[in-house]
C-alpha cells in the first residue's frame, strides 16, 4: 500500500457543515392536535377545503373561460349545485366524489347545496378521487346529468423564494431522507444499520467517502422506524387474569441508541408512521419524547408529525410517512405513484381521501392538509420504490419529489443537494458479493 493510499484510509477530523433550520411554526402549529374533542362532524372538513380553495379556483377558471364561447353563449359562474339549470352553459366550483376504482365509477361533483353527475368524455382523461375542489364548465342535459366541457385544477400555489444555486466556501449542502427501517427484535440493530450509522457520523470509508458525508446537514426519518407492535409471552408479569403477553420495548430502545448515536453528530427528525407508537390518524402527532430518553438529551433531536413542513437553509421541505399516497393509489387506475404524488401539488391537497378513507383528525375551523405553498422538495415514505421527478411551473417554481423506498428492505437512503435540488439515492448491502454504491 502507498503512502497516499495510507492517507486516503488514515482517520480526520472534519467539521459538520452548518446550515440554518425553520420548524415554520406558521404551518407546522396547524398540524398540532392541542385540544382534541371527537364531537363535531367530518363534514366540517369537506366545507373549510371547499372554503379555502373556492376562490383560488374561481379566479383561474374565470381568467381560463374568460373568452369561452359555445352556440354564441358565453357561460356565467352558478354559486351552488342548486343553481343549475338544463340547457344554460354555467361553471361550478365544488368537490366530486370517487369511491372505488372500476369502470362503472360514477363522478358527482358536490357542495353545501347538492350534487350532480359529471358526464362526457373529458372526465375520462383526467384523475378523480375523492374530496378535490375544482371548476367544470359545462351545461345540464335533459337527464339531470353536468355535461362537462372543460375542467380547472387549483394549480401549483405560490413558492417562497429559495436559495437555489447558492454555494459557499463550505461546498454542497445535503440532507439525508431515511423511511422504514422497521426495526423488531429479530432485526433490531441489522448489518445495514449498523453501516448507515458508521457513514453518517464518519466513521465508515475513505477520508473522501468521511469528507461527503460530513456535508450531510440533517436526517429525517420518514416513518415506521419501528416494525409493528409484537406481543409477546412475558412469564415474569403476574396478572390477575392470568394473561402474561406484553409488548416487547427492546427495538423501541434500541432505536432510542441509534438515535443518540446519529445525534450526537448531526440533526435528526424523527416522522411517525403506521408501525410506529403513535397517534394513527392524521395529521400524527409526534413520537413522546420519553420513549427516547438518550437522544431526547441532544437539542439537534426532533420528535416531528406526520406531516411534516421544515426549512432547511432557505430550502422547504414537505414529507409525508407515505399514508396519504398509499390511500391515493386505491382509487386511481393507469397512474403510478410519482404521478399520483405530482398530481396533489396540482391539487393544492396532500390528502384529499381523508377524512372519508383516509383516517384523519375532524378539524373544524380549517384544512391543515390544503397547500398554501410550494414546497422545493416533496417527499413520500414507504413506497414500493425510489422514484424522483422534477415539477417545474410558472414564475420559475420547482419541486423535487422524491418516493422514499424502505431502508429494511433495500438499504436505501435518499442525499438531495440544497444547492441544485438533485438527489441520489445511496444502498448499504450486506452481500458480501456487492458494495456500497
Amino acid at each position: 500500500m502507498n503512502q497516499s493510499q495510507q492517507d486516503n484510509l488514515s482517520p480526520c477530523v472534519l467539521d459538520r457543515v452548518e446550515v440554518k433550520y425553520d420548524e415554520l411554526p406558521d404551518l407546522r402549529d396547524e398540524l398540532i392536535i392541542k385540544d382534541r374533542t371527537y364531537r363535531q362532524q367530518y363534514a366540517n372538513m369537506y366545507y373549510v377545503r371547499l372554503m379555502q380553495l373556492r376562490a383560488t379556483v374561481f379566479e383561474i377558471a374565470r381568467a381560463k373561460w374568460e373568452n369561452f364561447m359555445d352556440d354564441g353563449d358565453q357561460p356565467y359562474h352558478v354559486d351552488k349545485i342548486l343553481d343549475v339549470k338544463p340547457g344554460q352553459r354555467s361553471s361550478v366550483t365544488t368537490s366530486p366524489r370517487d369511491k372505488y376504482c372500476s369502470e362503472e365509477d360514477v363522478i358527482n361533483i358536490e357542495d353545501e347545496s347538492g350534487r350532480v353527475r359529471l358526464v362526457g368524455d373529458i372526465i375520462k382523461e383526467w384523475v378523480w378521487v375523492t374530496g378535490l375542489v375544482v371548476a367544470v364548465l359545462g351545461r345540464e342535459n335533459s337527464v339531470g346529468a353536468f355535461e362537462v366541457m372543460d375542467i380547472c385544477l387549483p394549480g401549483l400555489p405560490p413558492q417562497p423564494p429559495s436559495k437555489l444555486m447558492e454555494t459557499d466556501d463550505s461546498g454542497p449542502r445535503y440532507v439525508a431522507l431515511l423511511s422504514g427501517m422497521n426495526l423488531d427484535k429479530d432485526s433490531s440493530l441489522s448489518l445495514k444499520s449498523q453501516m448507515l450509522i458508521d457513514y453518517l457520523t464518519g466513521e465508515l470509508g475513505t477520508v473522501t467517502d468521511q469528507t461527503f458525508s460530513s456535508k450531510v446537514s440533517r436526517l429525517i426519518i420518514a416513518g415506521n422506524a419501528l416494525k409493528e407492535g409484537q406481543i409477546i409471552d412475558d412469564t415474569n408479569r403476574t396478572r390477575k387474569s392470568g394473561n402474561t403477553s406484553g409488548y416487547d420495548n427492546e427495538p423501541i430502545q434500541e432505536l432510542d441508541n441509534i438515535l443518540e448515536t446519529l445525534s450526537s453528530t448531526l440533526s435528526v427528525d424523527l416522522m411517525p408512521g403506521n408501525n410506529d407508537p403513535a397517534s394513527f390518524t392524521l395529521p400524527q402527532q409526534p413520537i413522546h419524547k420519553n420513549l427516547f430518553p438518550k437522544a431526547a438529551k441532544y437539542p439537534t433531536f426532533s420528535n416531528v408529525t406526520n406531516p411534516y413542513w421544515g426549512d432547511i437553509d432557505g430550502i422547504v421541505f414537505l414529507g409525508t410517512s407515505g399514508q396519504t399516497i398509499d390511500d391515493l393509489y386505491k382509487y386511481v387506475h393507469g397512474h403510478n405513484r410519482l404521478e399520483i404524488t405530482e398530481k396533489t401539488l396540482y391539487w393544492r391537497h396532500i390528502a384529499p381521501t381523508a377524512p372519508d378513507t383516509l383516517w384523519c383528525y375532524p378539524f373544524i375551523e380549517l384544512d391543515p392538509f390544503v397547500l398554501t405553498r410550494l414546497p422545493h422538495v416533496y417527499f413520500i415514505g414507504n413506497q414500493k420504490e425510489y422514484a424522483t421527478s422534477l415539477v417545474e411551473g410558472p414564475d420559475g417554481r420547482k419541486t423535487r419529489i422524491i418516493l422514499l423506498p424502505s431502508f429494511a428492505e433495500t438499504g436505501t437512503i435518499v442525499l438531495v443537494n440544497l444547492s441544485t435540488l438533485e438527489c441520489q439515492p445511496m444502498s448499504f448491502s450486506t452481500d458480501i458479493t456487492s458494495h456500497m454504491q
